[in-house]
């Protein structure tokens, strides 16, 4: 389906921009998978009358808005397996020690070629977090009201070292997996 030419403005009130992180390592057993929610972001979406091809995103995120949900285990999400203190603490590490948000504020996407391909349109832009700008591409879903859509990140990539913890014997996964699902209406 076509997304309706216009101009769109997309933030946390107009659907979730989600961060799933991976543990691994010789303790992971005892460590927990997450869903964090980035809370403080803003997308323009302009779809011009007629051709795709002219469309273009500009996504800006706060690295200081990212919010612990819950644990997740087998796929489910469970409230039950973290404490506020925990999520708390894992946020406070997620700033200070991972993303470094006191230097590295804010997290940028611009698109440079929108084309729609295999009955989803596919984003091809730079995108620019901890103060490297590198290529990234998605692929978007959309009913013409609804966008959805994900993309694998590599941390190393942007010169993020991925969080460890315990001599290394604990650690997140170098590739974190970022959702969206938008609603235009």
């Amino acid at each position: 389906m076509v997304i309706p030419a216009g101009t769109y403005h997309l933030t946390a009130n107009s659907g979730k921009l989600s961060v799933y992180t991976f543990k691994e390592g010789f303790l992971s057993a005892v460590a927990h998978d997450l869903l964090i929610e980035v809370t403080g972001f803003s997308v323009k979406l302009h779809i011009p009358a007629g051709d795709i091809r002219f469309a273009s995103v500009e996504a800006e995120i706060q690295a200081n808005s990212l919010k612990v949900i819950c644990a997740m285990k087998d796929g489910l999400q469970r409230h039950d397996l973290l404490k506020e203190k925990d999520k708390s603490d894992i946020e406070e590490a997620t700033f200070k020690d991972v993303l470094h948000s006191d230097r590295h504020p804010v997290i940028n996407f611009r698109s440079t070629n929108i084309q729609e391909r295999d009955g989803a349109y596919h984003v091809e832009g730079e995108l620019a977090l901890h103060g490297v700008t590198r290529p990234a591409a998605f692929s978007v879903k959309t009913t013409g009201k609804d966008l959805k859509g994900k993309f694998i990140l590599s941390q190393k990539d942007y010169g993020i070292k991925p969080y460890k913890a315990l001599l290394g014997t604990l650690k997140v996964k170098n590739e974190i997996e970022m959702t969206f699902d938008f609603s235009l209406s």
